[in-house]
């Protein structure tokens, strides 16, 4: 027998964008997001103008391979 939840959780997917310059913006409203901090597994965003928090797993976040083929986190 599962167990139910009393308070009902949005499960809604947010989407994100990079631009050129490593910044993440909000698909939604088109701002740059702030970083709040990170866990081991996820980035905590947060967009102002839609006071939305955005979580974002690390390993989407792997930014394309520079000329010299050296990987960085988006966030560097």
């Amino acid at each position: 027998m599962g167990t139910a939840m009393a308070i009902p959780v949005s499960a809604e997917i947010v989407t994100v964008y990079r631009l050129l310059d490593g910044s993440l913006h909000h698909t939604r409203c088109g701002r740059r997001l702030m970083v709040q901090g990170r866990s081991t597994e996820e980035l905590h965003c947060y967009c102002l103008t839609c006071a939305e928090s955005v979580w974002l797993p690390l390993c989407a976040l792997v930014r394309a391979a520079a000329a010299d083929g050296a990987i960085g986190p988006p966030w560097s």
